[in-house]
């Protein structure tokens, strides 16, 4: 699918994983070391993703400098202006189920991220922070998920 898209807007696509991360983690103001393996672990397990692009985008992923997308994505300054960006592409480049299905795709991806780490007492109880679930809805608003999409693909 990579050939879909430019080489810059490939390189912002590349940024979406890692804004996602750092948008649901960082939520509640505590990246933890559960939510920072969760994020190591679905990177590598890209070859296993049921959605084309972002198994491409992830495995591409693993081949690049993670430190230099790191610092990309944690430019804050930036956060809202890419991220409109990387929508108006998406839709552009894609059909509507390729963009909901790649969508759904990385909101699974943050709902692991949220459940890596958290819960009441003894780790019982809902893992998902208030901030976090504020954060995953954000998402799916930004990105206009529609969550039939996530039922049917991914359930």
């Amino acid at each position: 699918m990579k050939e879909k898209f430019t080489t810059e807007e490939w390189g912002l696509l590349k940024l979406l994983p890692f804004h996602v991360f750092l948008l649901v983690a960082g939520a509640d103001k505590n990246v933890d070391k559960e939510e920072i393996a969760q994020f190591d672990a679905e990177i590598k397990g890209a070859p296993f993703y049921k959605d084309p692009l972002h198994r491409e985008i992830a495995l591409d992923i693993l081949t690049s400098d993670v430190g230099d997308l790191l610092r990309q994505a944690m430019d804050v300054s930036r956060f809202a202006e890419r991220m409109t960006r990387m929508k108006t592409v998406l839709q552009t480049k894609l059909t509507h189920d390729e963009y909901q299905r790649f969508v759904g795709s990385l909101f699974i991806n943050g709902l692991k991220i949220a459940r890596a780490s958290g819960g009441g007492p003894l780790g019982m109880g809902d893992k998902v922070s208030q901030e976090e679930k504020v954060a995953l809805a954000a998402l799916a608003t930004m990105f206009e998920l529609d969550v039939n999409t996530i039922a049917k693909n991914f359930g």
